[in-house]
């Protein structure tokens, strides 16, 4: 308890005034009598991320450095020896975008959306080059186009579908889906072929892809449906899903 400094009389806590004497009570903060304790242990940092980013940077460079070192061998081979000049462009070209796709692949773009379109871009600009070597374009406009079309509309939607269902069971959905999508590109693709070779297109190969593929995907998608939740419930701890 306090003491007055003036007379040295007990007071209680709330007295402003001393009631001997009226000496007024000086304020006494009692946080600052109270013990400060230093916090000795460093505050927690998940730096996992930071390292793993810059692995990933240091992989990049080291393989960007490697590839147009490659580059410039393979330009310097072109213009100095003269040696089978279409075969070095092919590799040039291919060596190039290489590079492309690995940046891509190395996720320094974050939407997978764009990354899908930025696949096909790349892969057009590669058959572009590659047929058009030889100052003539021979199979890009009736096969490469196309087919580079159809794959990355089957993987926007194959990625549609995955958004859809992230959150369900993806031992279900993932298969379906997947069986959906080559089953479609499959049959996209035959037409194609029929097309650009001058023939009655008919479906035959790619129809018993479509035909099992598609079957095999309702039969996953309906089981998840219908089956009872117990039944779903013993089956996930049965396949630990």
């Amino acid at each position: 308890m306090p003491y007055c400094p003036k007379c040295g009389v007990e007071l209680e806590h709330t007295v402003k005034n001393c009631p001997l004497c009226a000496f007024p009570m000086p304020k006494i903060n009692d946080d600052a009598n109270q013990p400060v304790y230093e916090n000795k242990f460093p505050q927690p940092e998940n730096i996992y991320f930071e390292n793993l980013l810059k692995i990933k940077n240091q992989v990049f460079f080291t393989l960007s450095i490697l590839i147009f070192s490659a580059v410039l061998v393979l330009m310097t081979i072109r213009s100095f020896f003269r040696v089978i000049p279409p075969a070095i462009t092919y590799s040039i070209i291919s060596v190039i975008s290489g590079w492309f796709y690995i940046s891509i692949l190395f996720g320094y773009i974050r939407s997978k959306y764009y990354s899908t379109l930025s696949l096909g871009f790349i892969t057009l600009c590669l058959t572009y080059g590659l047929d058009h070597v030889d100052g003539k374009l021979t199979w890009f406009y009736s096969y490469a186009l196309p087919i580079t079309i159809l794959a990355v509309l089957v993987l926007l939607l194959l990625l549609y579908l995955y958004n859809r269902s992230r959150l369900k069971n993806q031992f279900v959905f993932v298969p379906a889906h997947l069986c959906i999508s080559i089953s479609l590109f499959s049959a996209a693709l035959e037409c194609i072929l029929d097309f650009q070779a001058n023939r009655k297109i008919h479906l035959s190969w790619s129809l018993i892809v479509f035909i099992v593929l598609m079957s095999i995907a309702l039969i996953l998608i309906s089981l998840y449906y219908k089956l009872p939740d117990r039944i779903k419930e013993k089956i996930k701890r049965t396949l630990h899903i």
